[in-house]
Order: structure tokens, then C-alpha cells, then sequence
């Protein structure tokens, strides 16, 4: 259910500068096709749904119970505390000017994406919220658990599409490793994070919590704000009409930097991309008319004009072509982001498998067999996270510097890559094996224990029996009592060397499924990722000879013309540049001076 149909009304610009980019973008549509450029005018098409739709997605999480869903209702006024306790999808909260609530199942999820870059399937609540009216959409993820790792890979490809998080940790304790983790991972793909301690209400001490956290986090190198608040407060805040306790609740505060943080910054991206796409397309468009104007003003120098033309032409086509420079850096890079991403797969797992074999040898496995497997599959699940996560931050590394080297003058536009759900990738790999070799029973362990005892009697009553005394005498016992005592020790040392070897090679035998599965996985990622680039340049590579042979066609045009016509083209064309330059005018006065230096 799509309630944005007005969006460019309620976005986080204001009305007057989202018509504007508009009818500019409008006009320049105009003229692509009048010149016959339906490749540009796709471009422009592309801008274009970014400004009407400028939705800023804010994802919150954190682990469970943390109060996520009273925040966001806080938040927004809409029932997802009540919502979110039994949907098992996330939450995502839309503006509307009535309450709704509807599940979106995975098969209709790809028509809004709120909830991630595939059909996700999610529950959608509209509210009539001045902050989701100015276009945010919150996304209700649900709680991260240590033990739960599919939780947090679902987690984890939301973040690419998201404009901001919002990490929520109660006031109950300070943070743990997996939050401080998480952290990590989050910032890794977001750079846009908000830390929000709840439940203050309920904890005397969460100043001394907010401490402890900042903390954690100068130690971690994670330069995150941490707000303080209570949803409960501020509910009783509203019911009462109580200004200072909603004040005090500190919910104001957060939307206040949700506002200038998050919004004000997202404005001024979406002004500076329409800037530089009107600058792309006009380029373009100007490209042709001045050389048909160049032709057309001196004729005698149409050849030398053809000739340079010619070189231009046979520039761009040469980044087509196989040996392009960008070509071969993406080339290279992805083989050598491939390699990087499997030895980082391998050093992880190599780490888990030291721990887990200094985990078995420390005592018998036998005994905690289940418990040991819940926490290996954990640190695998993890580090396959870790390592999908360094894969999509240098695949985008790899965007820049191809895009760096595919043109000389202007910026290229990247593209989007998403992060995909990596709780998939462990499907195909079986769970860690049950040891062959059980415990010993009782009975057995005492026959063994006995037969040491018998030979123990023996070997000291024949050797006492010399002396006169009995076959069973005192020594004879008590030899026979250390020797079986002997027996039945070591046979429980055997027992537990053949379990730990056992319990090894299960974990070898594991390992080497997860690396065939997760590696295979990896490497057809990372084809995506290397197709979706190259396809990308591709297609802005063949706008660039479009545009080099319309510029070599309007030479050729324009030493055609004759003499009486020539003063009317001349005017047309002087017309048509002084379109694309009043566009270009208007188009840098969208963005202040400083912004726009600041984002060169």
C-alpha cells in the first residue's frame, strides 16, 4: 500500500525547491528529446522519481528488548509496540492521514522499497505524524540476539538502503562485545548513526550508563551521539499536555536531531545530485550544438573541426572497448577483491577453529556436545557476516576508483550496491556431526579397573609368595588397588583423547562445508557486484559516444548548409545553449556556493 502519493509535498525539501527541481529537470527533458536522446532523457527519468519520492529511511535495532518498538511509537504515534510484539517481519512505519496497519507479504514486497533492496516482506502502519510527513520512514527492525544470528543478517541488509539507524540499548547496563560488534557493522555500511539509550525512567543511574558507553565507544574508535530518553515518559507527556515532562523524556530532543541531522543533510545530497545531473545531460546536449556552431560560424575551418571531432569521437569509443583503462582497473580490482574476500573467509574461520580446538581440548566435548555446537555455529554465522560486510564495503571501494578513472573531467555517478541477506548463505551447510564415540558406562569402566587389579594381585602375590606369604596378602591388594585405580584413569583419559580427536574432525569436516559453500556464495556476489558496475559504466560510455558522434554528425550537418540558411541555424542553435545555460544557472542556485565547493 503506497500512501506517498503526494510526497514531493511532504519531503524533507521544502515544497517550493522540490517544484522547482521539477519543472528543471522538466525542461531539460524537453530537450533531450528534441535532440533525440532517449538514453538522457532515462537519466533525467531516474532524477526525476528521486526528487518526488525523496523518502529518508531510518532503520532501528538493536537486541531484543531493548524497547525499540515503544521508541519508534514515541516517535511517530502509531501502535508498533503493539504491532511489532507479533509480527515476525519488519515494521514499517509510513505517513498517512489515517491510522492503518497491513502485512505485505514477500510475493507484492518489491512494489515499495522501504524494507530493503529485494521483496522483503514486512507490516506497513501509517500514521498522521509531522515527522513522517516530512517524508521519513522509520523501519522497525526486529531485536538482535547473540543466538540468533539470522536475525542480524536480516538486519544487516536493510543498512545499504537506509539513510540513518538508530541503535537502541536499554539503561539496564552498559554495552557488551556483540553490540559493540554490531556497531561496527552498522557504521560499516551506514555512516549516519544515532545511539538512543531508553528506559531512563526505569534506572536511576543512566547517566553513569551513557558514560560507561561513551566510553565503549572512543575505545572502539565509533564516533556515535548517544541521546538519552524514556517512551514511557513521553507518552504520559502527551496524554497530560505536560511540556516540561516531555522535555525531560528527551524524545523532542531526538527528533529535533533527526530533523537537522538526518533531513537537512539528505536535502542538501538530493539538491547537489540534480545539480550534477543537470550538468551531466547539458554537457552532453552542448556538445553537439557547439560544434554545429562552431561549423556554422566558420566553415573554412569545417575539416579541422571534423578532424578533432573525429579524435573526440574515437575517445569515447575507446572506453567501450575492452582495453579501457576503467575496464581494466575494474578487472583487476575484482580479481584481486575476490582473492582479499576468500583469504578474509579463511583467516576468520582458521580463528574460529583455534578457538573451538582449544575449547575441546580443555575438558571432555562429550559432555557439552550441543551447548559447543549453538556457540560454533554463532562464531561461524558471525564471521561469515564480517566478511560479507568487508566484501560490500570494498566492492564500493572499487566503484570509486573505477568511476576515479573512467573520466578525466566531471564526476561519474556510482551506482547502488546492496548488501544481500547473508543468513541464506549458511542454509546449504550441515549441522556439526554427534560424536560416534560415546561415554563409557560404569560397568565397563569397572571390568577394565578389575582386570588392572587382577594383574596388579598377580604379578606382587607371585612375586611375595617367595617370601612365604599368600597369593592375597596386604601387598598383593594394594598393588592390585593402584594398578586398577591406573587402568580405570587412563581408560577415562583414552576415552576422552579419542572423543577430542573425534570432535576435531568434525569440526575440520564442518569447516571445509562452510568454506565451499560460503566461498562459492562469495564469488557469485561478487560477479553481481562486478556485472552491475560494469554495466553501469558500460551504459554511461555509450551516452558519451552518442554524444561524440551527434557532435561529429552536426559538423558534417552543418558544412551541408547553405549560405542563406546558415544565419537561421546560427540563431536556433544560439537559442538552444542559452536554454542549457539558464538551466545550468538555475541549477547551481539550488545549492549555496560553500556547499557546493564543500562537495567537490
Amino acid at each position: 500500500m503506497s500512501v506517498m502519493t503526494d510526497a514531493a509535498a511532504r519531503a524533507g525539501t521544502d515544497t517550493g525547491s522540490t517544484t522547482a527541481m521539477i519543472e528543471l529537470l522538466d525542461r531539460l527533458r524537453l530537450l533531450t528529446d528534441a535532440a533525440n536522446r532517449p538514453d538522457l532523457g532515462t537519466h533525467l527519468a531516474q532524477a526525476r522519481t528521486r526528487v518526488i519520492d525523496p523518502r529518508l529511511r531510518i532503520v532501528v535495532t538493536g537486541q531484543t528488548g531493548q524497547g525499540m518498538s515503544s521508541l519508534v511509537g514515541a516517535i511517530t504515534g502509531a501502535p508498533v509496540a503493539t504491532v511489532g510484539k507479533d509480527a515476525a517481519e519488519p515494521v514499517v512505519v509510513t505517513y498517512s492521514d489515517s491510522d492503518f496497519v497491513q502485512p505485505i507479504p514477500a510475493s507484492t514486497a518489491g512494489a515499495e522499497p522501504d524494507a530493503g533492496a529485494g521483496p522483503v516482506p514486512r507490516v506497513e502502519v501509517g500514521a498522521p505524524n509531522d515527522l513522517l510527513a516530512e517524508g521519513v520512514v522509520f523501519i522497525d527492525t526486529r531485536g538482535t540476539s547473540g543466538m540468533d544470528t539470522a536475525r542480524t543478517s536480516a538486519v544487516l541488509s536493510l543498512l545499504p538502503g537506509a539513510d540513518a539507524v538508530l541503535f537502541v540499548s536499554d539503561a539496564s547496563q552498559e554495552y557488551v562485545e556483540p553490540e559493540i560488534a554490531l556497531l561496527r557493522q552498522i557504521r560499516q555500511l551506514c555512516p549516519t548513526v544515532i545511539g538512543v539509550i531508553t528506559k531512563i525512567d526505569l534506572y536511576p543511574r543512566w547517566a553513569d550508563i551513557q558514560r560507561a558507553n561513551r566510553t565503549h565507544l572512543t575505545n572502539a574508535g565509533l564516533d556515535i551521539p548517544l541521546l538519552p530518553l524514556s517512551a514511557a515518559m513521553d507518552e504520559i507527556a502527551r496524554r497530560s499536555g505536560d511540556a516540561e515532562l516531555s522535555v525531560e523524556s528527551g524524545v523532542a530532543q531526538l527528533v529535533d536531531l533527526v530533523r537537522h541531522r538526518v533531513i537537512g543533510e539528505a536535502d542538501v545530497v538530493l539538491r547537489n545530485a540534480v545539480v550534477n545531473d543537470v550538468r551531466f545531460v547539458s554537457d552532453h546536449l552542448a556538445m553537439a550544438l557547439n560544434a554545429e556552431l562552431d561549423a556554422l560560424n566558420d566553415p573554412s575551418c569545417g575539416a579541422e573541426l571534423v578532424a578533432r571531432l573525429s579524435d573526440a569521437r574515437d575517445a569515447a569509443d575507446q572506453l567501450r572497448q575492452r582495453a579501457a583503462n576503467w575496464q581494466v582497473v575494474l578487472g583487476d580490482g575484482a580479481t584481486e577483491l575476490a582473492v582479499a574476500v576468500e583469504h578474509d573467509l579463511r583467516h576468520r574461520l582458521r580463528s574460529v577453529v583455534r578457538e573451538a580446538e582449544a575449547d575441546i581440548m580443555a575438558s571432555d566435548p562429550a559432555k557439552r556436545w550441543e551447548e559447543f555446537g549453538s556457540w560454533l555455529h554463532g562464531r561461524i554465522a558471525e564471521s561469515v557476516q564480517d566478511n560479507a560486510v568487508l566484501a560490500h564495503t570494498r566492492t564500493g571501494d572499487l566503484a570509486d576508483r573505477v568511476a576515479a578513472r573512467f573520466a578525466a573531467e566531471g564526476k561519474v555517478a556510482v551506482p547502488k550496491l546492496y548488501l544481500d541477506d547473508t543468513g541464506s548463505i549458511l542454509d546449504p551447510v550441515q549441522s556439526l556431526e554427534p560424536l560416534d564415540s560415546r561415554k563409557a558406562g560404569i560397568a565397563q569402566r569397572v571390568i577394565n579397573g578389575v582386570r588392572g587389579s587382577y594383574g596388579g594381585i598377580l604379578m606382587v602375590g607371585l612375586m611375595t609368595g617367595l617370601a612365604g606369604l599368600a597369593l592375597v596378602n596386604p601387598y598383593s591388594i594394594g598393588a592390585g588397588v593402584l594398578l586398577g585405580g591406573n587402568t580405570f584413569w587412563e581408560d577415562r583419559k583414552s576415552q576422552t583423547s579419542r572423543r577430542q580427536a573425534e570432535a576435531k574432525a568434525a569440526v575440520a569436516r564442518l569447516m571445509d562445508d562452510v568454506i565451499f559453500q560460503v566461498g562459492n556464495e562469495s564469488k557469485y556476489r561478487l560477479r553481481e557486484a562486478q556485472r552491475t558496475l560494469r554495466d553501469h559504466f558500460t551504459t554511461i560510455a555509450t551516452e558519451m559516444l552518442r554524444s561524440a558522434d551527434d557532435a561529429l554528425r552536426a559538423a558534417h550537418d552543418a558544412n551541408q548548409i547553405h549560405t542563406d540558411q546558415r544565419a537561421g541555424r546560427i540563431g536556433e542553435v544560439h537559442n538552444a545553449l542559452s536554454d542549457l545555460r539558464q538551466l545550468r544557472v538555475r541549477a547551481a542556485a539550488l545549492v549555496p556556493a560553500r556547499t557546493m565547493e564543500a562537495t567537490r
